[in-house]
Order: C-alpha cells, then sequence, then structure tokens
C-alpha cells in the first residue's frame, strides 16, 4: 500500500500530461508517452519483484520459527526515534508522509525479521579474522591524516584584517578577536574555533599558509570567499593510523550488512527455485 501511494505521487501528474517530444534520436522522436510507458512498466516490475522477495523470505522465517521480539522492535524503534528531538516531532513526521504509528510499527518489524531471516538461513557471522582481512586489504579507511587545530577571524574587508593583524601583533587574544571582530556567527560563538583540518580540505592557497604556520602563530590575512581571514594554528597532530582493536567490531558491522545486502538476492534465488509463483 506504501508503494502503491508512491507510486500514485511519482507519477500520477506525469501520467496525465499530454502526449509531447521531448527529445530526438536521428531524427527519429522519442515521447512524453513512451517514457511514461517505461518508467511504469519498470516501476511496477521492480515493486512486484521487491514484494514476491520479502514474501518469500516471511514464509521461509514462518516456516523456521524465527521471529522479532518486543526488545528487538522496541530497540529498532528508539533508535529511530532517537534522531528526532522530541516525541512530538517524529509524530509530525509519521503524519506529514501519512503512516499511522502502528503501520510504521509493522513496516519496521517486517525489515527486522527479513534481516533476521537472512542473517540465520545463510549463517552470517563476521568473524575476527574477516575483520583482519578487510582491515589490512583497506589501509587507506583508517588512516588518521596529519592535521591541525585551527582557529580563524574572518572579516570583510582587507584593512579590518590588517587592523586585527596589528592589533595581535601587539599582544591581543585571538579568541577574543574572533569573538567580537569576526562577520560570521558561527565564529563569533566558537571564539574562531573550527576544529582539525587535513590537507585537501581548504582550497591550495589557503591551506599552503595554514600548514607553513609554526604552531601558535597566526597566518598573515589570506582573501577568503568574499573577505579576509587570518588564521592561528594552535595544535598538530601527526599523520596516524587507527588500531585494528578499536575499529574492530565496526568493521564486521560493516561486513555483515553488506554480507545481508547480498545475501537477500541469494536467499530469494534460492526461494524461487522450490515456489509456485502466478
Amino acid at each position: 500500500m506504501i508503494k502503491l501511494c508512491m507510486f500514485i505521487m511519482m507519477f500520477g501528474g506525469l501520467l496525465n500530461s499530454q502526449t509531447n517530444v521531448i527529445s530526438t534520436v536521428n531524427g527519429e522522436k522519442i515521447t512524453m508517452d513512451e517514457i511514461k510507458n517505461r518508467m511504469t512498466l519498470n516501476y511496477f516490475a521492480k515493486t512486484l519483484d521487491e514484494a514476491i522477495g520479502d514474501k518469500l523470505i516471511i514464509q521461509e522465517a514462518k516456516k523456521r520459527n524465527i521471529s522479532v521480539s518486543k526488545d528487538e522492535l522496541n530497540k529498532a524503534i528508539n533508535q529511530i526515534k532517537q534522531r528526532f528531538t522530541k516525541e512530538d516531532d517524529f509524530k509530525k513526521e509519521l503524519k506529514r508522509i501519512g503512516i499511522s504509528e502502528k503501520d510504521y510499527y509493522s513496516m519496521i518489524e517486517t525489515n527486522l525479521l527479513i534481516e533476521k531471516a537472512i542473517i540465520t538461513i545463510l549463517n552470517i557471522n563476521p568473524t575476527d579474522e574477516d575483520a583482519k582481512k578487510y582491515y589490512d586489504s583497506n589501509p587507506s579507511q583508517f588512516d588518521i591524516p596529519e592535521a591541525l587545530k585551527i582557529r580563524q577571524i574572518y572579516v570583510n574587508t582587507e584593512q579590518e584584517a590588517k587592523d586585527i593583524l596589528i592589533a595581535l601583533d601587539a599582544g591581543a587574544s585571538f579568541e577574543r578577536l574572533a569573538e567580537i571582530k569576526s562577520a560570521d556567527e558561527r565564529l563569533r560563538q566558537s571564539k574562531g574555533d573550527i576544529g582539525f583540518i587535513s590537507k585537501g580540505m581548504l582550497l591550495p592557497d589557503i591551506e599552503n599558509e595554514i600548514f607553513l604556520t609554526p604552531i601558535g602563530k597566526y597566518t598573515k590575512p589570506v582573501k577568503t570567499g568574499n573577505g579576509y581571514s587570518i588564521f592561528k594554528v594552535e595544535e598538530k597532530r601527526e599523520h596516524n593510523k587507527l588500531k585494528f582493536e578499536d575499529v574492530k567490531e565496526k568493521i564486521k558491522e560493516l561486513i555483515k550488512s553488506s554480507q545481508i545486502q547480498n545475501g537477500r538476492q541469494q536467499l530469494i534465488n534460492q526461494l524461487r527455485e522450490k515456489a509456485t509463483i502466478k
């Protein structure tokens, strides 16, 4: 029903539009009717195929007495609710998309059951060895690049930047000047603190100026966007690598997620072979 509603919302206006030529290929026309027919048939076929696959997995789960516990369902629901500031915001979002809490929870339970069935039937359980193999095969994913912790003062004109530089040279507090002089509200609130940056995050000219500045020092005024900035380097974090033990569980979850995604179609193909589908 949800997919049908989405289908109507997505294509209702398109299906009622007048036939017109939207492109030509070597002089041959492509009409809106052709596109409408392709989109309608493709969407229908895809949705039907997904529904058949879900039904096959759910039926197999019931045969094997695989079910979702109340604790598992409540945990999943609470994880979703945590994305909202208030419970009322969650309910408003459900109302906006046009689905009741009961139906939404039912959808969550169905998705959990399908996932649990795939995991159980295909015995998906990544090991420490699987995680270590992934860790060793993807070293760049676990690199912590060299980075600098910096503060920034941003002003609209070059003269303002020069005046601030004079004040800094005279011993004024960088944090205080960022708080009262920055043209950017966020920089004023954070006293110029923008955290760590690594190479590749900023434009080359700005980046080079910052990375050539010693710790505890500040740059000369640098053209940034429509204004000028002065950056202070506060701390340097050397290039490092995340330790395997610190990321092992996250890697296993990543592998598990990939295996579930790939395993879904594998399981559906197995179940289709012995199913009667009309």
